[in-house]
């Protein structure tokens, strides 16, 4: 080939990756009809009241950092609907994916950045997911995602300047606001730090400076705002005190905690294709890790990703795993890469490997003992969605299929439409259950307490505090009279525990007569 026509050939190649990403993201587009996942509710709900006026903590009350609330508040007042959600976490997969791209032409290769752009899309795309992906879209993962890469894209730079390093901690502290087990994703930033240094002879302590300086400046402004609405405390003991009770409660000590760590991304890697190629990437990777820095920041970057999600707890909860598809896809690419340079025995034995493993591998019901990795899954969910869109399902039908063991997605939105029915938008209302945020949020209410899901009074956090456990739920209802409410019959038996406690059993039934019963919810009007 002549040194003319390669430029074109590239460009060629250009064109079919950028085609073949497009085509990733278009077939997301029938997610836009799916509701929002229960989680995803709480969110929804926290962003309405901010932009109320609210302080979070204070007035409602959530066990997640800030960042998220503000997302979705962001998006509320962008795109006031439930599509908001699938939306959001489309754009959030679009700018990781051209940020793969990006980094593999500043430290890689053009091929390596948009090879790991496509597996990302494809082998991370929600829709592999059970029900759809509706428990993982639009959670606090695909934003932290989007936030370590624009790190390490800002550290990545030929030329980097000081304002690259203030800005990657600056992202880097928006991904440990949304989950402050993501400051595990210091480890890359700092290996990136330091192995893209533009003058190697320099050294990192000052650039890590400046880095901590614009992580610590956004946490300063954030503690700031709680500490000037007093909401300094609350914020401890819902975003710290209770996570790690949650967290906690999954672990039976340090030799727990770390058989899982090493344990389950052999475990993904079972079920999941991302996680498959990504080991595979890794071990052709290994060799080259103490002469590459390139290398040394993916290996960085996975060991980060799988300890964040162990600091989450050993529940394996779907979302969990999210954080990681950047960085697992930038292995695969990457070492798939490195096979052009390798002998024709080892490429015919990873070929090999490749395909019995991704026939094997999937989450979704294997058909005569293969898996497919997932495919059959990822077309049968949107072809279901698909149906929805040409109006050959009604919405009932449509919302049925997405029923897990806290979140019922048709019970939710016929509650919604009686509480749209039955009350003015100036009446509050309390729903006392898992799906408190989504009621709220959908039907826009306001809920009559900050504890507008239920988990924090059953497990009785802080109960000997003012204005928490059962008096200071009590103490809510008695200040803001709601109009109606309803009490969920979900895995933590919300209903049960509700009516088991004397004081709010007693402020029910004498202030409220039951209207009628789902199989979800108990619905209660306030008496003339």
């Amino acid at each position: 080939m002549t040194s003319s026509s390669r430029p074109r050939t590239d460009r060629q190649f250009s064109w079919i990756w950028t085609v073949v990403i497009l085509l990733l993201l278009l077939i997301r587009l029938p997610s836009l009809v799916q509701p929002a996942g229960g989680d995803q509710g709480l969110y929804g709900y926290a962003g309405q009241r901010i932009l109320a006026g609210d302080v979070m903590y204070r007035d409602m009350w959530d066990q997640k950092p800030p960042a998220i609330a503000v997302v979705y508040a962001v998006l509320w007042r962008i795109w006031p609907a439930e599509s908001m959600v699938p939306a959001a976490d489309l754009a959030a997969a679009g700018v990781v994916a051209f940020l793969l791209v990006a980094l593999g032409r500043l430290r890689y290769t053009t091929t390596v950045g948009a090879g790991a752009a496509v597996i990302f899309l494809l082998f991370g795309d929600p829709y592999l997911q059970r029900l759809s992906g509706i428990y993982v879209r639009g959670q606090c993962e695909p934003f932290i995602a989007a936030a370590v890469i624009t790190s390490l894209v800002l550290l990545a730079q030929r030329v980097r300047r000081r304002w690259h390093l203030v800005a990657a901690g600056v992202a880097l502290g928006v991904a440990s606001w949304l989950k402050y087990n993501a400051a595990a994703y210091a480890l890359p930033v700092a290996v990136a730090a330091w192995a893209w240094r533009d003058d190697t002879k320099r050294v990192p302590w000052a650039d890590w400076s400046w880095i901590a300086a614009g992580f610590l400046a956004l946490a300063a402004v954030v503690i700031g705002y709680f500490a000037a609405n007093g909401a300094l405390y609350d914020l401890r003991l819902a975003t710290i005190d209770y996570n790690l009770r949650y967290s906690n409660e999954t672990y039976g000590g340090w030799t727990h905690v770390l058989r899982y760590l090493v344990t389950f991304p052999i475990e993904r890697a079972r079920v999941d294709p991302i996680w498959f190629l990504a080991g595979v990437g890794t071990l052709l990777l290994l060799p080259q890790a103490p002469r590459k820095g390139a290398v040394l920041v993916v290996l960085a970057w996975l060991a980060a990703a799988a300890l964040s999600i162990a600091i989450n707890g050993s529940r394996s909860l779907p979302n969990y795993f999210v954080q990681a598809n950047p960085a697992l896809a930038l292995a695969a690419s990457a070492g798939l890469a490195t096979l052009a340079r390798r002998g024709i025995g080892i490429r015919i034995a990873v070929a090999a490997l490749l395909v019995a493993g991704l026939w094997r591998v999937g989450a979704d019901e294997p058909i005569r003992g293969w898996r497919f990795a997932s495919m059959p899954g990822l077309f049968a969910n949107i072809r279901f969605d698909l149906q929805y869109v040409r109006g050959t399902i009604d919405r009932d039908t449509y919302l049925a299929r997405f029923q897990g063991q806290k979140h019922d997605a048709l019970e939710n939105e016929r509650l919604v439409r009686h509480v749209r029915a039955s009350t003015s938008p100036d009446d509050s209302i309390y729903v006392f259950g898992f799906s408190g945020g989504s009621v709220c949020w959908k039907s826009e209410r306001t809920s009559a307490s900050r504890f507008f899901w239920s988990r924090p009074v059953i497990v009785g956090l802080a109960a000997g505090q003012p204005g928490y456990g059962v008096a200071g739920l009590l103490e809510d209802l008695q200040r803001r009279r709601p109009t109606l409410v309803a009490l969920q019959k979900e895995e933590w038996r919300s209903q049960e525990f509700f009516m088991s406690q004397e004081p709010l059993r007693t402020w029910l039934e004498t202030g409220y007569e039951l209207q009628h019963e789902t199989p979800v919810f108990s619905v209660w009007r306030a008496k003339p």
